[in-house]
C-alpha cells in the first residue's frame, strides 16, 4: 500500500553527522506508534499488517505522503532503520544495499535452512537487470558453487553477468532449458509443456512472460523464486500443480536481512559497475527517460 503525492526514493545512501549510512524505509508498526503486530512480533516488519494504519499515511519511505524519500536534499529516518557504511564500501555500491536485501530475503526464502542454505544442484537466472545481476553476485558470495546460468537480453548485460559469476549466458528461456537437457512437447490445443529443466529458477526480469518461463524452466518439484515484478496479471498456475512446484516471493525484506546486507557490503566487490548513471536533483526528468528508455541498468541522483 502506498499514498500519494509523495517525494520518490527508497533507495538510500546518506550522510549522518559525518558518517554515511544507509536507510531501510520500512514503515511498520515501530515508526507508525503501535503495538506490534504478529508479523512485527515474530521480527517479521517487513510483513506488518498496520502498514496502512497509525500517524502515518499507507507505505514506506518514499511512497509516504507524510514523509520524503531520498528524491531530496534532507529526509527523515526512524534510528532504527539506519546502518552505517563500511568505509571500504564504495558509493556506487552502497545504494544498492535495499535491492540487495530484497533479493537476499528471497534467496532465505526460497533455500534457507537455520543459519545457511540448502542449495539446488543448478540454478538459473532470468533477466540481468540490475534485480538479476544483484543474485548473480549474491548467489556466489553467499557460497552457491554450482552451474548457474542467466537469460540476458543485451551485451552490456550478459558481460557482466559473466562477470559476476554466472557460468554461461543465453538469450532465451528456452535456450537454457534445451541446455538443461529438458524436453519440450506439444499438446492438442497447441500449448507448450516441458519436461525436466532446472532444480531452481529466479524470475528477475519482471517482464510479462517472465513468471511462465521460470515455470517451465523449472523441473519437477524445483522452486521459482519470483524477485521481479510481475507485469501481467495473468499466469496459467498448472504447472505448479501436476508438477509440484514451489513459488516463492520477495517483495522486502526484515530487520534482521538489512543488517546482514548492510555486512556483506565489503565482500560484494564488483556491483558498483551496475551503476551506469549518476544525475544531480535538478536534472531529473533526463534521469526518468534514462531509465525508462533501458539506457543503462541502474540510475542514481547525487544531490
Amino acid at each position: 500500500m502506498f499514498s500519494f503525492p509523495a517525494v520518490l526514493g527508497h533507495e538510500v545512501l546518506a550522510e549522518l553527522g559525518g558518517v554515511r549510512v544507509v536507510v531501510n524505509p520500512l514503515l511498520s508498526c515501530l515508526e507508525r506508534g503501535l503495538p506490534d503486530c504478529p508479523a512485527c512480533a515474530r521480527g517479521d516488519d517487513h510483513l506488518c499488517e498496520n502498514v496502512a494504519e497509525g500517524s502515518l499515511a499507507p507505505g514506506m519511505l518514499g511512497f509516504c505522503r507524510d514523509l520524503g524519500g531520498g528524491w531530496a536534499e534532507r529526509m527523515v529516518a526512524h534510528r532504527e532503520r539506519i546502518f552505517p557504511v563500511d568505509e571500504r564500501v564504495p558509493d556506487e555500491r552502497a545504494v544498492l544495499a535495499e535491492p540487495i536485501a530484497v533479493v537476499l530475503h528471497g534467496l532465505r526464502q526460497a533455500w534457507g535452512r537455520g543459519d545457511g542454505f540448502e542449495w539446488p544442484s543448478r540454478l538459473l537466472v532470468i533477466g540481468a537487470g540490475s534485480i538479476g545481476l544483484l543474485a548473480i553476485r549474491l548467489l556466489r558470495t553467499l557460497g552457491y558453487a554450482g552451474p548457474l546460468y542467466a537469460v540476458a537480453r543485451h551485451p552490456r548485460q550478459a558481460e557482466l553477468a559473466q562477470r559476476l559469476g554466472a557460468s554461461q549466458i543465453f538469450s532465451s528461456a528456452q535456450a537454457a532449458q534445451q541446455a538443461a537437457g529438458a524436453r519440450r512437447y506439444q499438446g492438442i490445443l497447441g500449448a507448450t509443456s516441458w519436461r525436466g529443466g532446472f532444480e531452481g529458477v529466479i524470475e528477475a526480469s519482471g517482464s510479462p512472460g517472465g513468471l511462465q518461463q521460470a515455470s517451465w524452466a523449472v523441473r519437477e518439484g524445483g522452486r521459482v523464486l519470483l524477485l521481479g515484478a510481475p507485469a501481467t496479471a495473468f499466469h496459467d498456475f498448472s504447472p505448479y500443480w501436476f508438477r509440484e512446484i514451489g513459488l516463492f516471493g520477495s517483495y522486502t525484506y526484515s530487520w534482521d536481512d538489512f543488517a546482514q546486507t548492510v555486512k556483506l557490503l565489503p565482500e560484494l566487490e564488483g556491483l558498483e559497475a551496475l551503476v551506469t548513471h549518476r544525475f544531480p536533483l535538478e536534472a531529473w526528468p533526463d534521469a526518468l527517460q534514462t531509465a525508462v528508455r533501458r539506457r543503462g541498468i541502474k540510475v542514481v541522483f547525487k544531490p
